[in-house]
């Protein structure tokens, strides 16, 4: 199970961190790109929002995310709601980020031994 927005490692942290955002609270677009802020993600403005409805989109299409319009507000909200798939989606990201930590902290022990060396 993989998301296909193929973006690189960024559009991978961005949208496993969207992911994550919407598992914790079911959230329309304007409110993701403000709550992105708590992983130093910076949304500059309304020009950039594309970046946050394609990934959007890319999850919904993936079927991790399902959506339901929100019409008590105006304008009408198109809100996004976590699917059971991308909770395991969820649980696959873990186990990267997981792997990723380990191969880090071995990057980050052998270049303390080298630069102890020196």
């Amino acid at each position: 199970m993989r998301h296909r927005g193929g973006r690189g490692f960024r559009g991978w942290w961005l949208a496993s961190t969207i992911l994550l955002l919407v598992a914790e609270k079911p959230s329309h677009g304007y409110e993701l790109a403000e709550r992105l802020a708590e992983f130093g993600i910076e949304i500059p403005g309304i020009g950039h929002m594309g970046n946050i409805y394609r990934v959007l989109a890319d999850l919904e299409e993936s079927g991790f995310l399902s959506t339901e319009w929100d019409t008590t507000v105006s304008p009408p909200r198109k809100i996004y709601r976590i699917t059971p798939q991308g909770k395991l989606y969820l649980r696959e990201i873990l186990r990267s980020l997981e792997d990723m930590k380990r191969r880090i902290e071995t990057l980050e022990e052998r270049i303390k031994r080298v630069l102890q060396e020196e």
